[in-house]
């Protein structure tokens, strides 16, 4: 099972998926991955093997203002297409605002 949370910064996505996928790799801050991929020289699309069968948390980057600076935005569209394609992919797709879930894709589980 693969399942992506998604949502502002500091709004309990890490903290969700461990109490509803306790049994899942957790894999936290997807977006600071992207980064440092890019910063590398690296493709951020190469991360999304190593994703399947875990829980991931990506802040939501793409909101607000259209950086300046063109490697922030380079680093903006490639947080955005790597959340697509695991999405696409992902059992569950989870929007979490204030630690609360809203399913986007699949069902919450039971516990």
């Amino acid at each position: 099972m693969t399942v992506l949370l998604i949502g502002g910064a500091h709004q309990g996505k890490a903290a969700l998926a461990a109490r509803l996928y306790p049994n899942l790799p957790l894999v936290t801050g997807l977006h600071v991955r992207v980064r440092d991929e890019l910063d590398a020289g690296r493709d951020p699309m190469a991360l999304l093997g190593g994703l399947r069968g875990c829980a991931v948390t990506c802040d939501e980057v793409g909101c607000g203002i259209v950086p300046m600076d063109r490697a922030d935005e380079t680093w903006r569209e490639a947080a955005g297409r790597l959340c697509c394609a695991l999405a696409a992919e992902a059992d569950a797709v989870v929007r979490v605002t204030a630690g609360l879930p809203q399913y986007i894709k699949g069902e919450r589980p039971c516990i």
